[in-house]
């Protein structure tokens, strides 16, 4: 018996290869199903560096906010719910791309992208509290600046090392969570 191949759905087949990063591959697409329907698409955007940086920084700071989100998430489920009192919220920054604040008691984390390539983490009391050790304020605050390689190949780094998303978001996380406890 001849047996066709099933037809995988582009979901299907970006569950079963091992590459995280497809979101290339879509805008790909994209541009293609563009340029075939109006005659014209963007196919040089890949050797324009600026454009790469700021589309990394876009998804760079998507992924960052996911890992945060997913925290956020857990740490209230863990205490009991997002109702209670000294809870964490986060929320969008209006009129800008992808800046965040993650907020609990009187501190607030801000996450921005202040320049082309660099992500600003943030740690921003409102009160002024005697009793504990303060936390980095936001003029020291920590920079992840971009690295662009060969073929486009960026990197995220702090002070010149690659980092990796979920241990910077784990100390960030537990610092602003200390920080902001209520004793």
């Amino acid at each position: 018996m001849d047996r066709t191949p099933e037809i995988q759905t582009p979901r299907q087949v970006m569950m079963s290869r091992p590459s995280k990063d497809v979101h290339w591959l879509k805008r790909l697409v994209e541009n293609e199903t563009e340029l075939l329907r109006t005659g014209a698409g963007d196919f040089i955007s890949h050797q324009d560096h600026r454009k790469v940086v700021e589309e990394a920084t876009l998804e760079f700071m998507s992924q960052v906010k996911e890992e945060f989100l997913g925290c956020v998430d857990l740490f209230n489920s863990y205490r009991g719910g997002s109702h209670l009192p000294n809870s964490v919220k986060i929320f969008n920054i209006s009129n800008t791309a992808a800046d965040f604040i993650i907020f609990r008691n009187t501190l607030k984390l801000v996450i921005s992208n202040p320049a082309l390539g660099v992500i600003n983490f943030s740690f921003v009391n409102r009160a002024n509290t005697f009793t504990k050790t303060p936390v980095k304020t936001k003029k020291e605050g920590y920079d992840l600046i971009a690295q662009l390689y060969p073929f486009n190949d960026l990197a995220w780094t702090f002070h010149g090392e690659r980092i990796n998303v979920e241990a910077v978001v784990r100390y960030l996380f537990t610092e602003f969570v200390k920080s902001s406890a209520i004793f």
